[in-house]
């Protein structure tokens, strides 16, 4: 396999300026050229065989590296109540997270980290993608989430008290297939009853987890919220804050001494309630957030501010599928249209969710960017996400790996 995208606006992710009529010469699953038109045909290629090449004209689109999201629940539909979810038959939701995979990548998210799946299905899902049963996106895993007895999404998580439990609990989960390890360090919205801002590990326990998972090549993210838990996870060794809702000045220091990364799940605080009906169920669940979403809407503003004045390193995820009004519908184009909202330039949103997740998910290397070398996993856009953000909602195509999904 092997062709030239030719004509298309190129938004490499880097984070400079657009190539305008650009080249993208595809040689397999990588990305062997990337240059202007102009500059046909690239060094990879003999003058005397270029006539031969297949090119497959861009004209008018706009040419982005893959989304991906760095925080979602793959095996949960986000329609429904988890409960709900926890009472349909193991192969019921696999068959939904199978149409979610293909959904996810129709979308342009060609890449997903899933922080916390359901009786190990995500790992199956990997397997049958990698080897070609079925469409989805290249998936990082945690396996299941550790909280502590009673603790955030008790009912999905494994979970463990003292230090010597969460070493067993984070060992389960690399036995598994994990390829990161994920705590629930604060309570969170989507336990009923629970207090967003109360610390649910000690930093023994944190700590333990850091260190069995570092030891075997491992990150440690941690759902947080209040700065209790913040502060408890920089001091246990977490690499990534998933939230940070009310990240302050002592914590974002902390962060940026530690070298931890930001997570933001922009939708999860701020859900769409109006682009599409809402089930009783939803409509229920809107209800009882109501407040905690108002406050989270004014507060997070002010976080992203911080975040950004202090120099942490910012990632971005959906959360979609991680409560009932989390579905995956275009919620990676939604999480990249709220950063806008929230005074990022729409070139910033996109490098946050293509770059810097790549780097989150320690695959910058082979993806995040459109460069040589890197897979060609593309989106091709009808218009231009620079002039308006909500662009990344019209796409023309999808590739993964060289092949168009």
């Amino acid at each position: 396999m092997e062709y030239v995208l030719t004509g298309a606006t190129l938004i490499d992710g880097n984070g400079g300026e657009p190539i305008v009529n650009a080249a993208v010469h595809v040689q397999g699953e990588r990305i062997a050229w990337v240059g202007s038109m102009a500059d046909l045909p690239p060094p990879t290629i003999p003058a005397s065989q270029w006539g031969d090449m297949e090119q497959i004209d861009l004209s008018g689109k706009w040419l982005l590296p893959g989304l991906i999201d760095a925080h979602i629940h793959i095996c949960y539909n986000g329609s429904e109540s988890v409960f709900a979810l926890l009472e349909k038959h193991r192969d019921e939701l696999v068959l939904e997270a199978v149409d979610i995979c293909k959904r996810t990548l129709s979308h342009g998210v060609t890449t997903i980290r899933d922080v916390g799946g359901e009786q190990f299905i995500e790992m199956s899902l990997r397997d049958a993608i990698n080897r070609g049963f079925i469409e989805g996106p290249r998936m990082k895993l945690s396996g299941r989430v550790i909280s502590m007895t009673g603790g955030h999404a008790h009912f999905i998580a494994r979970e463990a008290d003292g230090s010597d439990e969460m070493r067993k609990a984070a060992r389960e989960q690399i036995k598994a297939g994990a390829d990161l390890v994920k705590l629930m360090a604060t309570g969170g919205t989507a336990t009923p009853g629970q207090d967003i801002h109360a610390s649910q590990l000690t930093v023994e326990e944190i700590s333990a987890v850091t260190e069995v998972a570092h030891m075997m090549g491992r990150k440690v993210a941690a759902h947080c919220h209040g700065t209790g838990g913040i502060r408890n996870c920089m001091l246990g060794g977490v690499d990534t804050i998933e939230h940070g809702t009310y990240l302050d000045d002592e914590t974002a220091d902390m962060m940026v001494a530690n070298g931890a990364t930001l997570v933001l799940t922009l939708g999860a605080g701020n859900p769409d309630l109006e682009s599409y009906p809402l089930s009783p169920v939803q409509q229920a669940d809107a209800e009882r957030r109501k407040p905690m979403i108002e406050q989270g809407v004014k507060q997070i503003r002010g976080t992203i501010a911080l975040a950004r004045s202090k120099g942490i390193f910012l990632g971005i995820g959906t959360d979609a599928g991680g409560n009932p009004l989390a579905p995956h519908n275009f919620s990676m184009a939604r999480e990249l249209e709220l950063l806008v909202d929230n005074d990022l330039t729409a070139m910033e949103a996109i490098s946050i969710g293509t770059r810097n997740n790549a780097v989150v998910l320690d695959m910058d290397a082979d993806i995040g960017t459109v460069e040589a070398g890197k897979y060609a996993d593309l989106l091709v856009l009808n218009a231009d996400p620079l002039a308006d953000i909500r662009n990344l909602r019209q796409i023309a195509a999808v590739y993964k790996g060289g092949e168009k999904v």
